[in-house]
Order: C-alpha cells, then sequence, then structure tokens
C-alpha cells in the first residue's frame, strides 16, 4: 500500500494505491492518527488505485470519520474505485460516506462550493462472496475419504452456517450423517477478510434445520472445536467488523 499526501488550502487529500488489509491497518492507522493529531481534520481519501479493502480497514475508516466529525471535520471519499464501490454497494453501506468523483469536487465541498457527489452506484455488481455465501470444503472428522462441498451462509463469533446440499446432483455426503455433535473437518475462504487465504479448522455441528426454500437441504450451524488461536482471532474479529458495518446500515431513528 502507497499513499501520496497533497494539500489544497486546509484539506488534506491522501491518495491510496494498493491493498489496505489486516497486514498493513497497523501501520497506516499509526500514521493517518499521528495525522489528525497534527490538527488535519478536513481529509480526501482519493481511491482511484485501491484494488482490495478489508472489513477491518473499512471499518476503521468509518471509526475515523466518526472522530473526524467530534472534531468538527470529515473524511470525504474521491474516484472510488469499481472494487471498493462494488464493496460498499453489496454491505449497502454506499451513503454512509460523501464520495465524489474527483478530488476537485471533494475539496470544493469543503470551501462550500456545493461539490457534485457521486451519489448513484446504480448498476454497480454485488459480490456475494463478501457477505459470506462462499464454498465451504468439509468431511466427517472420522471418515477423510470423503469430502462435500456446502455455502457458508454466514459467519458468527463461534463458527459459520452453511447450506448443504448447494447443488441435489452433488451429495457426496448423506445428510442424514449430519447430526447434532457431529465432528466436522472444514475448509472455507473469506475474501473480505483474508482474500488470497484458506481457513482449516474442526468443528462440531450444533444445529441443523430444513431449509423450505431448497428441497433436501438443510441449515447447518458449527462451533469451532480445534482452529488455531490466530485464525479465531481473525475471525472473531471480522464478526465484529461486520457487526459495526451492519449497524452504520441500518436507517437512524429520528427522535
Amino acid at each position: 500500500m502507497k499513499i501520496e499526501r497533497k494539500t489544497a488550502g486546509n484539506v488534506t487529500i491522501l491518495a491510496f494505491a494498493g491493498e489496505f488489509d489486516a497486514f498493513n491497518l497497523p501501520t497506516i492507522s499509526e500514521k493517518l492518527d499521528a495525522l489528525l493529531q497534527t490538527g488535519c481534520t478536513r481529509l480526501v481519501f482519493n481511491l482511484r488505485l485501491l484494488k482490495f479493502i478489508n472489513s477491518s480497514a473499512l471499518g476503521y475508516l468509518i471509526k475515523t470519520n466518526k472522530r473526524l466529525r467530534e472534531l468538527d471535520g470529515e473524511l470525504v471519499l474521491s474516484e472510488p474505485s469499481k472494487f471498493f464501490q462494488s464493496t460498499i454497494t453489496t454491505l449497502g453501506i454506499d451513503q454512509i460516506f460523501k464520495i465524489f468523483p474527483t478530488d476537485e469536487e471533494a475539496v470544493k465541498y469543503y470551501h462550500d462550493a456545493g461539490g457534485e457527489q457521486q451519489t448513484s452506484f446504480e448498476g454497480v455488481p454485488v459480490d456475494e462472496k463478501l457477505l459470506g455465501s462462499t464454498t465451504m470444503f468439509f468431511r466427517i472428522l472420522e471418515d477423510p475419504a470423503a469430502m462435500a462441498v456446502g455455502k457458508i451462509l454466514s459467519i458468527y463469533e463461534e463458527g459459520p452456517t452453511f447450506k448443504y446440499p448447494a447443488d441435489p446432483d452433488k451429495v457426496k455426503i448423506d445428510p442424514e450423517d449430519l447430526t447434532i455433535g457431529r465432528k466436522l473437518w472444514i475448509k472455507f475462504r473469506q475474501p473480505f477478510l483474508e482474500k488470497e487465504r484458506f481457513f482449516e479448522m474442526e468443528a462440531e455441528i450444533t444445529m441443523a434445520v430444513d431449509l423450505d426454500d431448497t428441497e433436501g437441504a438443510a441449515k447447518y450451524r458449527l462451533r469451532y472445536t480445534k482452529i488455531d488461536p490466530q485464525d479465531r482471532a481473525m475471525l472473531e474479529q471480522f464478526v465484529r467488523d461486520q457487526d459495526l458495518l451492519r449497524s452504520e446500515a441500518r436507517p437512524k431513528s429520528i427522535n
């Protein structure tokens, strides 16, 4: 991740290039927090060259914007990349930030000159993988020969829920064998957390419910039983980040 800085009067413009994820978040957040402490409270983040952002980094941007507003400042965005547009559209948080098509329009906003916002992302594709709707490979722990494929529906701190079979023509494990208490080995990828990495662990079925919308399919809930502590911490943080994003996406009540 590279960040270039320039100023336009009392507005600071930071151009991001590369990937903003859990790996570089500590370094970047430290630098940005230091910038805020110098009194820079009017920020424009140019995201034209942003290739990827994960849940923790996006959560940090939301928290930074809240902090700036408390300081009578604000964080606005300009030239969002296609990936960023798809991400915020998928998550339903495209109204959280003020977003402008150019740096110049963003600076105009701070100078009370209007600034034409990019308010609509109509036609931007939704990426279901960001919501946890992704493939999960699994097998019964005591039977390593049979490998099946399910579809993750959501992820909680204690483990994921998944649908099986996702395809009635590809049943590798008899659903009758997926009973509560059954131990599984599972493997899945969560692109909004670590896009290139698979998580592997052992888990136990704690719930099994038939799904009305798909004949013969059921929803299963899992609890991690054997997992690398670092993986657990990352997945738990991912769930907390998702909760933050969902809370921001909800309509605010008017008293």
